[in-house]
């Protein structure tokens, strides 16, 4: 059975699932942040990491905007998702919103390189009659140099963290649809 499944895929007979689209107009508000080293610190994700989210939501048909950080007010002063989300529906209730939490943390030096594991928790909250979606994820990186720190680190994590918040997006539209 293995050596088919095997043999199916290499011909091209199993073809990936196209990414769910969404109805024209869809807007959703992605609210993407870092903590930073300090205890309260809470500061903007890079603007690579940044545009590959908004990439993965412009595939599916999702009109996004991004919320900077000096927008957020009360919210990096709340430690838990589920309170972030709560403050963030106050300011942006209408249509679904996205939150992206990053939690990078040095690991340890390993032949040569510089692991780091970035925390992450997205947050899909679609409206206030339905329940939010959460996932939580580790992602390790390895970054080269000893002066990278937590920045370069979210943004190596760029490339899971967008494939991730694409597969939320999927379930969610697919959900809606059907």
């Amino acid at each position: 059975m293995v050596l088919v499944l095997s043999l199916m895929a290499l011909t091209g007979c199993i073809k990936p699932t196209p990414p769910a689209t969404a109805e024209p107009g869809l807007r959703i508000t992605v609210v993407a942040l870092a903590e930073g080293a300090g205890a309260a610190e809470v500061v903007d994700t890079p603007a690579r990491f940044d545009s590959s989210i908004l990439d993965v939501l412009a595939l599916r048909g999702l009109t996004a905007e991004l919320v900077e950080g000096g927008r957020l007010g009360p919210v990096s002063a709340a430690r838990e998702s589920s309170l972030r989300v709560e403050r963030l529906r106050g300011d942006f209730a209408e249509g679904a919103m996205l939150l992206v939490e990053t939690r990078p943390g040095y690991y340890a030096e390993m032949n040569g390189q510089y692991r780091w594991v970035v925390g992450v928790t997205l947050t899909l909250s679609a409206s206030q009659s339905r329940p939010n979606q959460t996932v939580e994820f580790d992602v390790p990186v390895f970054l080269r140099y000893h002066h990278q720190r937590e920045a370069d680190a979210v943004d190596a994590a760029g490339g899971v963290v967008a494939r991730r918040v694409g597969e939320l997006a999927d379930d969610w539209l697919r959900a809606a649809g059907g």
